[in-house]
């Protein structure tokens, strides 16, 4: 890199500025100043000083950009339990049958959103083309921008993936073998190879028929509910989205659902012709 002699006489500048204000505090030994000072003043110290400082600033932001994925929440269902449904930053809709497990980062990076699953899960992918929803699991990794699918995933190395909607690709980690399964097909594991079937009894049905919320958004509550039903949707004033519950789920009618949420959160509600408004 060559540098200009405006450049260097900047450069020359700043440091005497540095070597005057240490040596204002009392920072610099008495003796042996003029050492000192040649050592501050050298090229070689400077350019040395330079590139660490650029290293720090480097460093710094390698770690802010991983830092999300370093800090991962986890989310377990138990045993003999109804599904667990949550909602992930990017709108996402994660549901965990019994013993299932998932982690997954508060704030996905930019470029992509990684979850880890094991156990048998639900996914209803929230659409974003430039951002690809990952679920990685012990025997593959599943990628997708934004679909309805579920996973099987277990510890013993079995796998299965059925598709509701859209498409999925499927790598397996053992041999990189790449699979996609569409809607109505479904992915599973045999002989270490993964095959494509037709779905011949769908996974989907009678499975939300009890979802149980631990402190998710009264605004998330009431989206998932309306995705599961087939009653007049229940609505949530803007003000009272981000009030938090538990909430345990088994088919009610609208107006049961409303009824609940209002004595648990002391509000109210009001039913229109094609929805139901819960508001303070």
């Amino acid at each position: 890199m060559k540098i200009n002699s405006e450049q260097d006489k900047t450069i020359d500048i700043a440091w005497e500025r540095l070597y005057s204000r240490l040596e204002q505090d009392n920072l610099l030994p008495i003796k042996k100043t003029s050492n000192r000072l040649s050592i501050f003043m050298s090229s070689g110290f400077r350019w040395a000083a330079s590139i660490a400082i650029l290293c720090i600033c480097l460093l710094t932001v390698i770690l802010m950009n991983q830092s999300d994925e370093k800090t991962l929440l986890v989310l377990h269902n138990e045993t003999n339990a109804p599904m667990l449904a949550t909602t992930l930053e990017d709108g996402s809709v994660v549901y965990l049958t019994e013993q299932a497990t998932i982690r997954y980062p508060e704030h996905f990076r930019e470029d992509k959103r990684t979850v880890m699953l094991s156990g048998n899960a639900f996914f209803e992918v929230s659409k974003q083309q430039e951002r690809p929803f990952i679920i990685d699991t012990k025997v593959a990794e599943i990628e997708v921008i934004g679909t309805y699918f579920q996973v099987i995933s277990s510890d013993n190395a079995s796998f299965h993936l059925a598709v509701r909607n859209g498409e999925v690709k499927v790598t397996l980690k053992k041999n990189n073998q790449l699979i996609y399964a569409k809607a109505g097909e479904t992915a599973y594991l045999e002989s270490g190879t993964l095959q494509l079937m037709n779905t011949r009894v769908h996974p989907f049905e009678n499975c939300f028929e009890k979802i149980c919320f631990k402190d998710e958004r009264l605004a998330d509550i009431a989206r998932i509910i309306n995705l599961n039903s087939n009653h007049i949707p229940i609505e949530v004033a803007e003000e009272q989205e981000n009030r938090r519950l538990n909430f345990d789920y088994a088919g009610e009618t609208p107006q049961e659902v409303a009824q609940l949420i209002c004595l648990a959160l002391n509000l109210t509600y009001f039913q229109h012709q094609n929805s139901i408004l819960i508001t303070k």
